[in-house]
């Protein structure tokens, strides 16, 4: 297996630097790909400026286009839908992963305080990647975090 792209849509640096440092820490092949957001994330995604991501983690609140509109968008665009998008947010507004899952996303996680269940929840994705089950991801991710609750 080659090395697996994840892109990462958030207009914070320091949780990006955070994503990328628990993404460097896993022992597997996975390069991280970012954009501040959702604007300049679907430009360098149909212009082709980086690979297709195998998934992408969007943060909701971001200026120029947020996680919304993004999704959106990229859930009508012919040879893009297909990526699978993990909602990582701030949020834990039960309308707001209501409404991330109505709207195409994968999953939804509200963004951890802890680098250590950062990596944890990371890992997991990549085992479900790994597997060729990702449509289960989000229930080993809540069964992850209700065990750390």
């Amino acid at each position: 297996m080659g090395t697996r792209k994840f892109l990462v849509v958030d207009d914070d640096c320091d949780d990006t630097e955070l994503f990328a440092e628990a993404i460097g820490s896993l022992d597997v092949a996975v390069s991280c790909l970012n954009a501040s957001d959702g604007k300049e994330a679907l430009d360098k995604l149909k212009s082709n400026a980086f690979e297709k991501p195998d998934i992408i983690f969007l943060d909701i609140n971001m200026p120029v286009m947020n996680g919304w509109e993004f999704l959106s968008r990229l859930k009508g665009s012919e040879g893009l839908k297909e990526i699978p998008v993990i909602m990582y947010s701030t949020s834990s507004k039960s309308s707001d992963i209501k409404t991330a899952m109505s709207s195409g996303a994968l999953c939804f996680f509200t963004k951890p305080n802890s680098f250590l269940t950062l990596t944890n929840i990371l890992r997991i994705v990549v085992e479900y990647m790994q597997k060729g089950n990702l449509d289960k991801v989000c229930d080993a991710i809540k069964n992850y975090r209700a065990q750390q609750a």
